[in-house]
């Protein structure tokens, strides 16, 4: 490797955030287009040291491209 294959860590920062927002306005698009309602679990949980965690899912129906 050479060190013009490896991003300065500023740049591989910007293409995270850059990746993050495309993905979620992917997200945001399917969810809006979703066939009737969204329905959404949570668990929050936490280690034996206290540092916590919170999981979020949503589940929803989307038309394919077959049409079902």
């Amino acid at each position: 490797l050479d060190n013009s294959d490896i991003p300065h860590r500023t740049r591989l920062a910007q293409l995270i955030v850059q990746s993050f927002a495309k993905e979620y306005q992917n997200m945001v698009d399917e969810i809006a287009a979703s066939l009737g309602r969204v329905s959404f679990t949570s668990d929050i949980w936490s280690r034996h040291n206290l540092q916590s965690y919170m999981a979020v899912t949503a589940h929803y129906i989307i038309r394919t491209s077959k049409g079902k």
